[in-house]
């Protein structure tokens, strides 16, 4: 089974097409990322739907849909991106429809930290296990939890997330507060 893979991040975006198999997932073809910066939300949407649409022209097979990674806060059962502090501007944005019309293809958002919680419990170093955390260090700080053999998001999507962390009294802004992680 094919899939394509996008990744909606504070310092790039990214998509990718994959093959999946019972125990594993091979990465067949990726588009060149983003600079996440460079591009208005709009602008960065358009491209990454021409790189979803360049992945299924890659694809021998049609692909089944698109997971669609992103930090939070966002909203997953109806497939917006709410406000996340490192991406400005991203405010309420419905990326699965944004997505899903131009390309035909079944969408679904999910929190990253999730989704890799999710990746690593299913075909890495998780496998086996009934119960785990999983913790991201990227341009933001996050944790995805499987409790019971079930991924474990809250009543609101926010579940794993870790907040922000004053580190410094200067630095990046997240929230309102200099130097936060």
């Amino acid at each position: 089974m094919f899939a394509i893979g996008v990744d909606i991040g504070g310092t790039k975006c990214a998509v990718c097409l994959g093959q999946m198999s019972e125990d594993s997932v091979e990465i067949l073809y990726k588009c060149t990322p983003h600079p996440t910066a460079s591009f208005s939300p709009e602008e960065m949407i358009h491209r990454l739907s021409e790189d979803v649409r360049d992945c299924m022209a890659h694809a021998p097979d049609r692909p089944v849909g698109i997971g669609i990674s992103c930090g939070g806060p966002l909203d997953s059962r109806t497939g917006r991106i709410l406000s996340p502090p490192n991406l400005p501007g991203w405010d309420d944005i419905p990326i699965v429809e944004r997505l899903q019309a131009p390309t035909g293809l079944p969408a679904w958002l999910c929190n990253d930290a999730n989704a890799c919680a999710l990746a690593e419990w299913r075909f890495g170093a998780g496998r086996g296990c009934s119960s785990m955390l999983f913790l991201t260090f990227g341009t933001g700080l996050g944790a995805g939890v499987i409790l019971d053999g079930h991924l474990y998001t809250g009543a609101s999507d926010m579940a794993g997330e870790l907040g922000h962390i004053r580190l410094s009294e200067s630095g990046p802004v997240g929230y309102g507060k200099m130097g936060s992680f």
